[in-house]
């Protein structure tokens, strides 16, 4: 088989590594970190868990049933799990009811390094700004791009692009 031959049956798409925010290593780990730094941070869970049982003495559920009830999301890093802090007020630990409303539009399938991917990562339907960064200023915009994400696949990592191929997302 000659070489143009061989040309026309190549795939017609280009390899495009994931960005470092998409596939859990150390340097998406940095990333996100970086990523959250300016809207409050993050925290492991651990230290998080006790600073909110301090806080809503006795008025609250713990940080496990936040998060197995998906009202806060978290990272997993290294047996670790570290929660973002936008998703509370600074004052009380309170939690935001725009976050909470943006994860939900998101895919529930997505693993919690999926959901910080998203928020952490130039975002099209945003003009390439970061949805964490916008949320306080422009909730509807970041409700609307987060809802795009179902509807168009705006944004699929690596991992929601793995379990789509084996009928695994919702």
């Amino acid at each position: 088989m000659s070489r143009a031959s061989r040309a026309a049956f190549a795939p017609s798409f280009t390899y495009q590594p994931p960005s470092e925010l998409e596939v859990p290593s150390g340097r998406g780990f940095i990333a996100l970190l970086e990523a959250f730094r300016a809207t409050g941070g993050t925290a492991p869970a651990d230290v998080l868990a006790r600073l909110l049982e301090e806080y809503q003495l006795g008025r609250a559920c713990s940080l496990a049933q936040l998060v197995h009830t998906g009202q806060v999301f978290g990272f997993e890093w290294r047996s670790s799990l570290w929660i973002p802090m936008f998703q509370f007020e600074a004052q009380d630990l309170a939690l935001k009811a725009e976050a909470q409303e943006v994860r939900a539009a998101l895919p529930q399938l997505w693993s919690g390094w999926a959901v910080a991917a998203w928020f952490a990562g130039a975002n099209a339907h945003l003009a390439q700004c970061r949805p964490v960064d916008v949320l306080a200023s422009d909730f509807e915009a970041v409700r609307r791009a987060a809802s795009a994400v179902q509807s168009v696949g705006g944004f699929i990592p690596v991992h929601g692009r793995r379990a789509e191929g084996h009928g695994l997302r919702g």
